[in-house]
């Protein structure tokens, strides 16, 4: 698998030179260089490296391998961004997946730049998934509920207070006891804002989102809705919304896995594709 990785400032005068626009999202880079006069040295300097990688030839031509796939990342007809934390508190990564039906390219931005890499263009979903952070399915029950309740619903943390354990009443007691005989679909039938707010009351370790985006020949072009994901101590879980048959939007929090986060991608990139035909 071929792949070349470029320093912030080595890509940022890279793109400029392909004359492609604005750097696609969710690429992000700042401009190098205080001055146009500084800024000249520091793309002079910068071309005599990647020069001597052979990403240049003498004449300062671009090769051809790495202007198809800075093409591609401006111009693909399919794209698929995401965004994650890998780690709680580390700085985000950003990748961007492209292809044309017959070639594709990923974008993967760290803190040391960006890094370009060949990808199955008719594995797309696949290629972006497997850059995310192992995780295992999550364990606890799916729910769904409107997604104004969800926004007014406050995270439930799982502490126990001994001292107030221990002051707990008889009665108290025995209504707790009852309650926990009830299942867990029961509770999530009954009450699925007290699902939801336990679920979201779990530390976070992990997550991010995932969109999918396509454009036609005529430069037409349509976004799925936003995948989002997160991992916590119980597992990895999807958040996703859509309009109910009621018109209000909901929210479904839901258990997943690799296999999950696939299927769900390849479908978000189905949609896309079949809007713009």
């Amino acid at each position: 698998m071929h792949q070349e990785h470029f320093t912030p400032m080595a890509f940022d005068f890279l793109w400029e030179s392909a004359e492609l626009g604005d750097l696609p999202y969710p690429l992000r880079n700042r401009s190098h260089g205080a001055t146009e006069a500084e800024r000249r040295a520091l793309r002079n300097r910068t071309d005599v490296e990647l020069k001597a990688r052979g990403i240049r030839d003498s004449r300062g031509r671009l090769e051809p391998r790495i202007e198809d796939w800075l093409y591609l990342l401006a111009r693909g007809s399919l794209t698929i961004d995401a965004l994650h934390i890998p780690e709680f508190q580390a700085p985000t990564i950003a990748v961007l997946g492209a292809t044309d039906g017959r070639d594709g390219v990923l974008a993967i931005q760290d803190q040391s730049g960006i890094w370009l890499r060949e990808a199955p263009a008719d594995g797309l979903p696949t290629a972006v998934v497997d850059l995310l952070p192992p995780g295992q399915r999550g364990s606890e029950a799916s729910v769904t509920l409107p997604i104004d309740d969800a926004r007014r619903t406050q995270p439930i943390r799982a502490a126990v207070n001994p001292t107030k354990q221990s002051e707990e009443s008889e009665a108290a007691k025995t209504r707790r006891k009852e309650k926990a005989r009830v299942s867990l679909s029961e509770r999530i039938t009954a009450d699925p804002r007290e699902a939801f707010g336990k679920l979201t009351g779990q530390p976070r370790l992990r997550g991010g989102q995932l969109a999918a985006n396509s454009r036609s020949h005529v430069g037409a072009k349509q976004r799925s809705r936003v995948l989002g994901w997160f991992d916590t101590v119980s597992g990895r879980y999807l958040s996703t919304s859509q309009a109910g048959p009621d018109g209000r939007e909901w929210v479904t929090v839901s258990p997943a896995d690799v296999k999950t986060l696939r299927m769900r991608l390849g479908e978000m990139v189905a949609g896309v594709a079949v809007d713009t035909r």
